[in-house]
């Protein structure tokens, strides 16, 4: 079940009223994603019966050999049209140097060949590649980054990015079924039998299924290596430290249900704690520890998919 535009509007009201400093923020990547949402359309995927065959070898669905340059291929023929549909809107305030950047940005996209480079790079997570074209182009990497995601993240089916459709497939890898991310935070749910931890993806939001111990980043599962950090005034979230690789995952703990169809609906509230940069100042607090971040989409990739993987 997903949220009517006018109910969305009131929840990401609430909120900023909430945390003030974050409207401006959040309200442009609200109408970025809004934007994009309205102008592009989702790529065809394999039909939905082949996903599991398709990673159960732990292989994510964009790094398929047949599907990893059709949607470079689609996404750069998008990007150009997409940045001007931001660049010429009067819905979205673009501060004056992220203006300038997408400006730079666009003239970038008008080479095809360079711009299908960035997004089969973004999709192998190749950061060598991301940052010599960023240097090649005079671009800055965050841009290419945040935008290129952008684009991605709807091109991916609503479909794909269910929790559901990878708990049946049996994914538990820790890294994202779709487009390969590693997660960026961490929901938990309650069922039946206590609470299920399902992991979010910062690329493409598809969210999934994990166990509900341990560190997703390296594998730590020595619970004296482990630590909880909750923030004076959000009851809602909370950092999950791991001692070992000093990485911290923010874990949003409201969820009701994993059952969309339930009686009680669904956890409103998850779909703003599914964006990260809703929760920057958590990022603050664990700057302030002294601990690494990991699965941002602006950020490099952190190490292979294997690593810390759990099966």
């Amino acid at each position: 079940m997903e949220l009517k535009h006018k109910e969305k509007e009131a929840l990401w009201q609430t909120f900023f009223e909430q945390h003030a400093y974050l409207k401006e923020t959040g309200g442009w990547h609200l109408s970025l994603e809004r934007l994009l949402g309205e102008a592009l359309t989702p790529v065809a995927f394999p039909p939905k019966e082949s996903w599991q065959e398709l990673t159960k070898d732990g292989l994510p669905l964009l790094q398929h050999e047949d599907l990893l340059p059709c949607v470079a291929a689609a996404a750069a023929g998008r990007l150009d049209g997409a940045l001007s549909l931001v660049l010429g809107s009067q819905d979205i305030e673009t501060p004056e140097e992220m203006h300038q950047s997408l400006t730079d940005l666009r003239a970038f996209a008008a080479n095809q060949e360079a711009a299908t480079a960035l997004f089969t790079a973004l999709l192998q997570q190749d950061d060598a590649a991301i940052r010599r074209l960023a240097a090649e182009h005079g671009l800055q990497e965050t841009s290419l980054r945040l935008f290129g995601w952008a684009v991605i993240d709807v091109l991916v089916p609503a479909e794909a990015k269910d929790a559901a459709v990878w708990e049946e497939a049996g994914w538990t890898r820790n890294y994202c079924p779709v487009c390969g991310r590693q997660p960026v935070m961490a929901v938990l749910r309650k069922e039946q039998h206590g609470r299920a931890r399902f992991l979010v993806c910062d690329g493409c939001h598809t969210v999934w299924p994990y166990a509900r111990v341990g560190c997703v980043y390296c594998g730590n599962q020595d619970l004296k290596k482990m630590k909880i950090l909750e923030p004076e005034g959000e009851e809602a979230m909370r950092l999950d430290v791991c001692e070992e690789c000093h990485a911290y995952l923010k874990t949003y703990q409201g969820c009701k249900q994993i059952n969309q169809a339930a009686p009680d609906g669904p956890d409103e509230c998850e779909e703003i704690y599914r964006h990260d940069w809703a929760t920057l100042h958590l990022d603050l607090a664990g700057q302030e520890q002294g601990l690494v971040k990991r699965g941002s989409a602006l950020l490099a990739a952190a190490p292979g998919p294997d690593e810390g993987e759990e099966k």
